[in-house]
This record gives structure tokens, sequence and C-alpha cells, in this order.
């Protein structure tokens, strides 16, 4: 028979089985309606081909001749206790262990659990599981559960702690893009141990001498602000840095700051927690916040020493 299905069989081509489950590899015989095809079963990543024809010969001589060893060994071991007094102890009492174990194994189920994708039939793949370790119990746990393998996510009362740090920045003489990055770092909540993206981990900023912060290269007269006054066409007023600056110099800081934020909810509720002031004086002194000036344009090996001195305060 030539055809299977109404698709031409051609000799040592891998074609999908009755079942619709696995492949099957057909030899060049005819084909017999009677034989029920049998889904392939495989440990490992394995594929399937024609060209596997002799590896699988092989495979099935070995198990024919283990299971041939197997039937010797329990036909030997049958004759009991007389057969295994015209040897040594030694012998003897692994022979009976072996016996003993010998059903035993036999009578094991054999598990044949695998996944078959629905593209790739000429896949094997087998589910591996971790066992949860429990924690000794003579440890204190100060956080999450570290063999868990999860990643903690803040509660609100997480959150609700990482608002109650508050951070003061002095702008003056300060590049407006480090400042900025700075202070987003920390609105954001990126130093907190619980940070997480989807939660509000930042805390307070408190900004000072905002007008005193400078720009690189020829900004200062060059950069320009832009803003719709009513929102139609027609309404944009645009100003210089320089201008803006002399008018209003704390939105030139709010402007940089907000857009290094998400453009989310949350980042309009972190934006919130931004407080600049263009002169020294602040209304924030009862909280205590505490100094990141030093931090800015500098990298973490340059302020570690400075860290470690902060935090033991």
């Amino acid at each position: 028979r030539s055809t299977w299905q109404g698709r031409p069989i051609r000799p040592h081509t891998p074609i999908r089985s009755r079942t619709g489950l696995c492949p099957r590899i057909f030899s060049s015989q005819k084909y017999n309606p009677n034989i029920i095809p049998t889904p392939i079963i495989m440990r490992d990543y394995i594929e399937i081909g024609s060209r596997n024809r002799g590896g699988q010969k092989m495979v099935s001589y070995a198990t024919v001749a283990a299971l041939a060893m197997v039937g010797c060994f329990a036909l030997a071991f049958a004759y009991g206790e007389q057969g295994l007094l015209e040897i040594s102890p030694s012998v003897a009492s692994t022979r009976m262990n072996a016996m003993r174990t010998l059903p035993s194994i036999m009578n094991q189920p054999i598990e044949r659990l695998t996944k078959c994708a629905a593209g790739k039939n000429h896949l094997r793949k087998t589910t591996k599981t971790l066992e949860k370790v429990d924690m000794p119990t003579d440890i204190t746990i100060l956080g999450p559960d570290p063999l868990q393998r999860k990643s903690y996510y803040p509660k609100l009362a997480d959150t609700k702690a990482a608002k109650e740090t508050w951070f003061v920045v002095d702008a003056k003489d300060q590049v407006l893009g480090r400042l900025s990055t700075l202070v987003a770092t920390l609105v954001m909540g990126k130093w907190h141990p619980l940070y997480h993206p989807a939660m509000n981990m930042g805390g307070n900023v408190v900004i000072i001498n905002a007008d005193k912060v400078r720009v690189t290269g020829r900004k200062y007269t060059d950069k320009m602000y832009k803003r719709h006054v009513t929102g139609r066409p027609g309404s944009m007023k645009t100003e210089s840095f320089r201008d803006l600056q002399a008018r209003i110099p704390e939105r030139i800081v709010e402007i940089a700051i907000k857009g290094m934020l998400p453009k989310t909810r949350l980042g309009r509720a972190q934006f919130k927690q931004v407080h600049v002031y263009a002169g020294e004086d602040h209304p924030h002194g009862a909280q205590k916040p505490v100094d990141m000036t030093y931090k800015i344009s500098k990298g973490i090996k340059d302020t570690y020493m400075q860290d470690r001195e902060l935090t033991a305060n």
C-alpha cells in the first residue's frame, strides 16, 4: 500500500500516527492496518528521524538481552537454599538479598509522564520539580524567606514605611541632569531593598537652592522650554533657560525630574514626593531629612565610606 489516509508514504520518513500524539517511523515494508501505532516515550530531548534506525535496533537488542539475563538469574535463584550451600557464605547472602529484592523491582510501576508539544511532536520533554526546603528553627527571619525562591512583593505597609524616609539635596552649582538623575532614583525607590517597579517604594526628596542649578555647554541661552497656555493651536509659548530661571527656577528642576519618572499613575504619585524650593529654607525640618548631595556625579565606590558612616549614625 503506497498511501495512508490519502497521503503517499515514503520509506524512512516520520509521519503522524493515528492517535495524533507522537510520530511513528514506518519502514519500507507495506502498511499493515491491523497494527495499532503506539506513542513513543522518550526521557529527554531526543529528535526522532530516519537516521536513528540503527540506534533504535541497538536499543531493542540491548533490552532483549537485559530481559534474558534477568530471567536466567530468576531461574538460578529459584533452586532455593540447597544450591546456595555449595558456595561461600558471602556469595550466598548476596544472592539471597537479590532474591528478596527482585520481586519488588519487577512489580514497580513504570512512570511514563511526558509532554508532547502541539507543533513539535518530534520532541519529548520531562518536567522536573524542586523540593521546598524548610528554614532552620534556630534562625530568626528578618525579612522574606530566601529559600522559597520567590520575589517578595511589597505590601501597603512597606510602601507606607518607605514614604516616611526623607532626603535633602542641595542643588547649588550642581549640573541639572546629574541632580535630576539622583532625585529620580530616590523618588522611585531603587535604593530600597524591597524595590518593585509596580509599587511606590520611594521616599520624599527636598531640593533646595534650585535657583543656583547650572547647565553645561550653551544650554543656558539656547535651551528652550515650550508650554501651551490654553491648550489650543497657536497658543504655544517658548522661553529660554535663562528667562525661566529668573522667573520660576523651581519649574526647571521639576520638568527635568518629571521626565525621568514613569508616565503612569505611579509616576504621578511619585512626582508628588518631590519638594523643590528656590532658597535654602524649607518647612520639612521636623522630618529630619538625610543629606544626599554627596552622591551627585559619583559612583558607588566613591560614596561607599560615606554611606557606611551615614548608616552607622
